[in-house]
């Protein structure tokens, strides 16, 4: 995961336990409406409850667990709808960094955007695969933002790829090859469409791109049989 941190993001110690959490969500340590027991928690990070009380109300908010009355902390489960609809807001917010980008991009910049290469992989069922491959596409995303020059925008929206990697791999326990080939075509694309100036088809296919995912690793028909 990139080291994006937005400005509402909690520091010192309740900021590590919201890393190592966020970290933990993403790559599918945790299932779907699993309980989080905050002692348990704070016995595993070797910590006080008061900063995972802290961390946990970071991650509520943030939209990865929630917090029920007799219940405690869980894992949230999402439907297939809501997904759905948090990758078409998703993919219009990164469609227009892709438009700032293409306007205010320099030849050295265009050139680090075109290094960026995915690692190999297999069915990404491995969880030392899964970081590689979620960091080479916030590494692919960050350069874009890079590129639009929007710090302010990029702060705000710092945590969004994050929530979306969470949301796919909630769906998934592994990525097939041909899905991430075809994913990692598009991101070629989108990049050699950056550098050569043609805005609204880069933009264009960005936010096909985005929109697509949950379809792309059959979220719908995993959501289906849990």
């Amino acid at each position: 995961m990139a080291n994006r941190r937005n400005m509402n993001f909690p520091t010192g110690k309740a900021g590590e336990i919201v890393a190592e959490l966020e970290r933990r969500l993403i790559l599918g340590y945790y299932k779907p409406g699993e309980n989080l027991s905050f002692k348990l928690l704070a016995d595993t990070l070797d910590v006080s409850r008061q900063p995972v009380s802290s961390a946990i109300g970071h991650l509520r908010a943030s939209g990865y667990v929630e917090v029920l009355p007799q219940v405690g902390c869980r894992v949230v489960k999402p439907t297939p709808e809501e997904v759905f609809d948090f990758f078409r807001m998703h993919s219009s917010i990164e469609a227009v960094a892709v438009e700032l980008a293409v306007e205010r991009q320099t030849l050295a910049e265009g050139e680090q955007l075109a290094a960026i290469q995915p690692p190999p992989s297999g069915g990404l069922d491995r969880v030392v695969e899964r970081a590689a491959y979620i960091s080479y596409v916030d590494a692919f995303h960050d350069q874009i933002w890079a590129m639009a020059k929007a710090p302010m925008l990029a702060g705000q929206f710092s945590g969004l790829r994050n929530l979306a990697s969470f949301y796919l791999w909630q769906g998934i326990s592994s990525l097939a090859p041909q899905v991430a080939e075809k994913l990692n075509q598009q991101r070629k694309q989108i990049a050699g469409l950056i550098i050569a100036g043609e805005k609204e088809k880069a933009s264009q296919l960005m936010k096909e791109h985005i929109i697509a995912k949950p379809e792309l690793v059959h979220f719908t028909d995993a959501a289906s049989e849990s």
